[in-house]
């Protein structure tokens, strides 16, 4: 008898820690995986979905998903503040009284970002005036000002970067980084130039790694096969030490970066030999944090409890 058919969308197909699915180095056991990429939840079975959109229909309680605890995209978030070199705005206070720039409400990027700037850096938020794309945007607060951003068709990133440059706004927090910063364009800068230093710094203070993606499955699917939350987690475990082997193995892949292997042992050295666990337990402070700042910024009415995301079986899958 034929296994069934998991059909997976990937958000980001060409990430290593994605890439043995598409290359075949990787099966899911029990089942024919058919990768595509991802165009929406409809059409498939599973995908690696965006923290902040599964918290917020969490939130919303519009959720016929489950989750397992495999994070295939993780990314600090501190790097990703951009200001124009002109703004005068050189720490993160420096934000206050200026227009600052998000991509969307529930942008995961966004939240994490947000939730340090409020929580480490004690930005005062109600002095901001807050920018996003759309005709219609809503405050989070009585005390915060958020102002319709109307941006023509294309990416946002782009266009928003535009804004930035023409001095529309004054920072941008986004989940990609700007063209202007790419091409080392000298009117704009990150607001950390020391991104890296920063961002260990603030890893340190808070133990949080942020989580960008969470493997999610249609709630349907789950209910016709049980097996596959255990069995696509053993899978995305097998596949991120093949990302881990790229790097560190004994014929590492990645060529173009001499001293990888030098800058995964300085990444242990700061966060611990076993920085990236496909698990809740070892998550716990990175999962919390994410239900105390979505809802802090109102994209939950309530904070959540982040078990209530991860199937059963999945969650209480023993190891890394």
């Amino acid at each position: 008898m034929a296994n069934p058919k998991l059909r997976f969308g990937f958000r980001e197909p060409d990430i290593d820690t994605n890439r043995p699915f598409w290359d075949g180095s990787v099966e899911v056991e029990g089942f024919e995986l058919e990768c595509s990429e991802f165009e929406g939840p409809e059409t498939i079975d599973a995908w690696d979905a965006s923290f902040g959109g599964l918290t917020s229909t969490k939130g919303k309680g519009d959720h016929p998903y489950v989750s397992i605890p495999a994070y295939p995209n993780r990314k600090f978030r501190l790097a990703y503040i951009f200001t124009r070199t002109d703004a005068g705005i050189e720490t993160p206070k420096d934000l206050e009284g200026k227009r600052v720039a998000i991509f969307a409400w529930e942008n995961t990027a966004a939240i994490w970002s947000r939730g340090a700037l409020l929580t480490h850096y004690g930005v005062d938020f109600s002095t901001i005036t807050w920018c996003m794309p759309g005709k219609e945007v809503r405050s989070w607060g009585p005390d915060i000002t958020v102002e319709a951003l109307p941006l023509p068709p294309g990416r946002r990133d782009t266009t928003l970067d535009e804004k930035l440059l023409s001095g529309e706004v004054d920072a941008v927090l986004g989940p990609n980084v700007l063209p202007s910063i790419s091409r080392k364009d000298p009117r704009t800068r990150r607001l950390f130039p020391d991104y890296r230093t920063e961002e260990q710094n603030y890893f340190k203070a808070t133990g949080i790694f942020p989580i960008s993606h969470v493997v999610t499955l249609n709630r349907d699917f789950v209910d016709k096969y049980p097996h596959a939350p255990v069995a696509l987690l053993k899978a995305h475990r097998k596949a991120r030490d093949i990302a881990f082997d790229r790097v560190y193995g004994t014929d590492p892949e990645v060529v173009v970066i001499s001293w990888a292997a030098a800058m995964m042992d300085e990444q242990r050295a700061v966060m611990g030999d076993n920085y990236w666990p496909y698990n809740v337990g070892d998550n716990a402070t990175s999962l919390q944090a994410m239900m105390d700042f979505a809802h802090a910024l109102g994209v939950t009415p309530e904070r959540l409890e982040y078990r209530d995301f991860f199937d059963p079986d999945a969650l209480a899958l023993d190891g890394q």
